[in-house]
């Protein structure tokens, strides 16, 4: 096995940072890409955070002024959050409870919340996609949720390897996501009865999947998952964890993971396993509803992403190709990448810098994104509207910039685009990336 896999995670991705720092300095341009659809037929979208906007949004009256204000920018969908962190819901469910109080605020439940938000985004000519956080089931903040109510949901949350041992998440509030174990049969068929009940009874345009992953690369260390990895690779465990990794005290008093022979077979079954998921939650939507359009969101930055599990780039891309990553990655684990699977990719662009090439700029994260995904998906570029409080010009630039590097624009959340007054500055954006209708 190559040295690289025994030296220390944390010292890897100091490493990666400065390989990619470095990548950003050359005098290399970012190539140009083309969008695969007619300019102007590229989906504008605006998110609707539950738990961010659950009281202002409690209103029927507010739902109307806010669409409106959308349509007057050239917003052409909404993403409703249905579901959000607490993994309560908001819309008519048989599985799980509705969410009628959040922060000491009670909103009345007497109409439906994501029918008005169909109903009169209809009246407007709004697409409306619902999107639902899959894996979370509680949140730690509050202690809310059903992984707080009911004993046995909170048996189903994710296990962590930590430096004081394995640990359960609801342990841990400083994480504000309490997940559950992805691998866990009985989570997914959870997941997946809210999915197929929310699809079977809304007429919606879309589904977007969020957290549809782990909680993190240390996540889940239980007995279970370690049986099924275990049947997985054909092969008995004998130091478990320490043969995925264990944690090592760095000279600086810091802790730092050093990976296990395992750590690559490991990362691999994780990405299966997701992979696997989104198979099957595919197959169950289009069951039932084949024109709905079925996406996600995930974060941009593919280079580290894999510590959630997720693989969102196209089979035909092999990330062994990449010297500061090949060491990490099987032969097999290009094969799970779920690019292929998707109607819609939101890839999530969070980043200041607006024009350059490497992973952590938006110019760069959108062809980056591009490349990975082969054409296999739309690919929309995905803002978050807090990074522009102090400088509505970047706003400007960069809502241009998704419009014309991808195949449309997210932005992510209505909250900081009403809190900052950021309305304008969409609006110019679209305009002058010339994709309005």
């Amino acid at each position: 096995m190559s040295r690289s896999v025994i030296r220390l995670l944390g010292l890897f991705f100091v490493a990666l940072v400065c390989i990619i720092q470095a990548c950003q300095d050359k005098s290399e341009s970012v190539p140009e890409t083309e969008s695969d659809h007619p300019a102007i037929q590229k989906p504008k979208y605006l998110w609707f955070d539950a738990s961010a906007n659950f009281q202002r949004f409690s209103y029927i009256d507010s739902i109307q002024y806010y669409l409106d204000k959308c349509l007057e920018v050239g917003i052409t969908d909404l993403v409703v959050d249905v579901r959000p962190v607490s993994g309560d819901v908001l819309f008519d469910s048989n599985f799980v409870d509705q969410l009628v109080s959040w922060k000491g605020y009670q909103r009345e439940n007497d109409w439906d919340y994501l029918e008005v938000f169909i109903q009169e985004g209809r009246k407007r000519n709004l697409r409306v996609h619902a999107s639902v956080n899959v894996f979370s089931g509680g949140h730690n903040y509050f202690d809310a949720g059903v992984v707080y109510r009911d004993p046995e949901f909170a048996e189903l949350t994710t296990l962590l390897n930590k430096p004081e041992g394995l640990v359960d998440i609801k342990t841990q509030k400083s994480q504000y996501a309490a997940f559950f174990n992805p691998a866990n049969p009985k989570v997914q068929a959870y997941c997946l009865s809210i999915i197929e009940e929310l699809v079977a009874g809304y007429e919606l345009d879309g589904i977007i999947l969020d957290r549809c992953r782990f909680d993190g690369i240390d996540s889940d260390f239980s007995s279970l998952s370690r049986q099924l990895f275990e049947t997985y690779i054909g092969q008995t465990l004998v130091r478990f964890p320490d043969d995925i990794f264990r944690w090592k005290q760095l000279d600086n008093g810091n802790w730092g993971r050093e990976p296990g022979p395992f750590y690559p077979q490991w990362l691999e079954w994780r990405a299966k396993l997701i992979h696997d998921f989104f198979a099957l939650a595919r197959e169950r939507v289009k069951k039932l509803r084949p024109e709905i359009d079925f996406g996600t969101y995930t974060g941009a930055w593919y280079p580290s992403y894999f510590e959630f599990g997720v693989n969102w780039a196209s089979k035909e891309y092999n990330p062994q190709d990449d010297d500061y990553t090949n060491w990490m990655f099987t032969d097999n684990y290009k094969n799970f990448g779920y690019a292929d699977l998707l109607d819609t990719y939101m890839t999530g662009v969070y980043y200041n810098q607006v024009y350059g090439p490497g992973w952590y700029t938006i110019e760069g994260g959108l062809w980056k994104a591009k490349v990975l995904t082969k054409k296999e998906v739309p690919v929309i570029g995905s803002l978050y509207a807090d990074l522009y409080q102090m400088n509505g010009s970047d706003l400007i630039d960069a809502v241009k910039l998704c419009l014309t590097l991808s195949d449309g624009l997210m932005i992510f959340d209505i909250v900081q685009v009403i809190h900052y007054d950021l309305w304008d500055e969409i609006k110019k954006g679209i305009v002058s990336s010339g994709t309005e209708d």
